[in-house]
């Protein structure tokens, strides 16, 4: 006997239910709206890439070759369904202009973007966290305000001027970081990448301190933090159970969405510091119109972002219960 299509969605939503599932099946959905990007950036370009690629004196044979390379030869169904097989073998094609697999150009590439992304979301939470209980807590101080036009400074200031400034300050006037360049291995690696990841921060720190900040203002008017101030409860088990604990949450929630932000500025951060990673390989394949090369780190990377804020999303839901029923 066969399920009918209204038993089979009355087994499936309940599992849907679970927060972890529910979000699991988000990030899935998410994953294949990327795959489906990714496979229409190089079909949505005006004219035959093939064309344009080889110009106008090539051959027609040579115009079939290269369209079989880029896997866009057939009709679109037929394509779709050659890209995905190729993706779920690992397959994302060869680089037009170094012939070689795209995979391994992005397994060369992809650790010096993962130190970076790493180094600097572990100085965005060392420096938010304080930064946003110190401006919660002293919010009508001179600190506080201090705090609120700091903020707004280094929001608006572009991010490749920020970098160029810290470059002055930090690597020619006292010589604590490298101009340019990158050294494998940990912690070497770390003396080239602070620089780069305190650029970064410059616009992170700000925009997720002031979210804790709200977020511990707006908790402190619960009612179980009245309740614990009666029972007389002080100290640091207070401020971490009742203020600090369920202010957290919506601050990770952030956490992970800026992750997508690190991945994008990863790009100017990179041309900045001459950094060997994925944002300065996307720039020379766009530059060269390598279309496998920029659809597979468009890809990749997004599989990156998406992972990261589905992890964030599981922490948030550990931090406040609240999260999980949204």
């Amino acid at each position: 006997m066969t399920s009918s299509p209204g038993g089979l969605a009355a087994k499936t939503l309940p599992l849907l239910r679970h927060p972890v599932l529910r979000r699991l099946a988000q990030a899935f959905f998410v994953a294949f709206l990327l795959m489906v990007f990714a496979f229409l950036l190089i079909r949505l370009i005006p004219g035959d890439p093939a064309m344009i690629l080889l110009g106008d004196e090539a051959t027609e044979e040579d115009v079939i070759a290269y369209r079989k390379l880029l896997g866009i030869d057939g009709s679109i169904p037929s394509q779709f369904g050659r890209y995905v097989s190729n993706l779920v073998r690992g397959d994302f094609g060869v680089s037009i202009r170094s012939r070689e697999p795209v995979l391994s150009i992005v397994g060369k590439r992809l650790p010096v973007s993962l130190w970076l992304t790493v180094t600097t979301i572990v100085m965005t939470i060392a420096l938010a966290l304080p930064l946003g209980v110190a401006a919660a807590l002293y919010r009508r101080t001179w600190f506080g305000h201090a705090f609120q036009i700091g903020a707004s400074v280094l929001v608006a200031t572009p991010v490749f001027f920020s970098g160029l400034l810290l470059i002055l300050l930090f690597a020619v006037q006292v010589n604590l970081a490298p101009i340019a360049g990158y050294h494998a291995g940990f912690p070497a690696n770390l003396y080239y990448l602070w620089l780069p990841a305190l650029t970064i921060n410059f616009v992170l720190v700000p925009v997720l301190a002031r979210i804790l900040q709200s977020s511990i203002v707006e908790t402190s008017t619960e009612e179980f933090v009245e309740a614990a101030i009666i029972r007389g409860t002080q100290g640091w088990r207070f401020y971490w159970r009742y203020l600090l604990r369920p202010s957290l949450a919506p601050t990770i929630a952030a956490l992970g969405y800026f992750a997508a932000t690190v991945v994008s500025y990863a790009v100017i951060i990179e041309i900045i510091f001459n950094l060997p990673g994925l944002g300065m390989t996307l720039v020379d394949a766009v530059r060269n119109r390598d279309y496998p090369l920029v659809q597979g780190i468009v890809f990749l990377s997004g599989l990156l972002v998406v992972g990261l804020t589905f992890m964030a999303d599981l922490v948030n839901g550990w931090l406040d219960p609240r999260a999980q029923i949204r």
